[in-house]
């Protein structure tokens, strides 16, 4: 499994689950919207996911009210995990979660159908792009074990 692999893993699995830590110290997880699924959403192709290296970054969205962001905003150490059960495959990504406030970013990035959660469009408050980027990411596939980047 090379990182190429990892990248296909994650535009084809069906959700990207988000790991953050609440202020006890427990980790919470909660499904989040894959923009890197290709099927899905294929006019954040090459924008959703972007490969550097060993590295990768992703890109999210969610309700800046939500609880995510404010744990986000206390510790942006994160995980995300992808996998396809029935290929047997997995990554867990691990590294670090950032709010865009780059109004054009936030703006090349909306879809038209968030305005069931967003109703006032990319300018609305309550919508929040997220950028990961990985420090290190352990995946599983062919029978083996496989790991990119650093190991913190």
């Amino acid at each position: 499994m090379n990182i190429k692999d990892v990248a296909s893993l994650i535009q084809k699995s069906k959700a990207a689950m988000l790991a953050t830590v609440n202020h006890s110290g427990y980790p919470e997880i909660r499904a989040l919207l894959n923009l890197a699924d290709e099927k899905k959403y294929p006019v954040l192709k090459d924008k959703a996911l972007v490969l550097d290296g060993e590295k990768l970054s992703l890109y999210f969205t969610t309700n800046t009210s939500s609880r995510k962001i404010e744990q986000i905003r206390f510790n942006p150490k994160v995980s995300l995990y992808y996998c396809i059960p029935e290929k047997f495959l997995g990554a867990c990504l691990t590294g670090i979660i950032e709010e865009v406030t780059d109004g054009a970013v936030k703006k090349d990035f909306w879809q038209t159908g968030w305005r069931i959660y967003y109703h006032k469009g990319s300018a609305d408050p309550d919508y929040t792009l997220l950028k990961f980027t990985s420090e290190h990411i352990h995946c599983w596939g062919g029978f083996s074990i496989h790991d990119f980047g650093d190991e913190k």
